[in-house]
């Protein structure tokens, strides 16, 4: 039986993931349109995995998340839309498999 705490720690972790993975789909649709808007809505992604995340349980990917971010916007402010897509995707992937590990706790 899972402990309340327990429960609500994974849900809040969830949620957490959740809204991260909502700034990088919507950062990487605006780099699809080349939208002047792209570099702000990135930072708006790295925004949210800065800091501890709630328990302190998922820093190792938000550490990987932010370094990945930080990179896409370095590549995209140089126009090399190849790889500054490409490492917006794998933060995308890695937060889903987040999620996905999450839901089963």
């Amino acid at each position: 039986m899972v402990r309340l705490k327990e429960k609500v720690d994974a849900q809040l972790r969830t949620g957490h993931l959740m809204r991260i993975s909502g700034y990088l789909t919507m950062a990487i649709l605006s780099m699809w349109m080349k939208s002047p808007r792209a570099d702000l809505l990135m930072g708006m992604a790295e925004a949210s995995a800065r800091g501890r995340g709630p328990g302190g349980s998922d820093e190792e990917l938000l550490v990987q998340l932010r370094a990945l971010i930080r990179e896409s916007r370095e590549f995209l402010a140089d126009d090399d839309f190849a790889p500054a897509i490409g490492r917006m995707r794998v933060a995308q992937d890695l937060t889903a498999l987040g999620i996905i590990r999450l839901s089963g706790e």
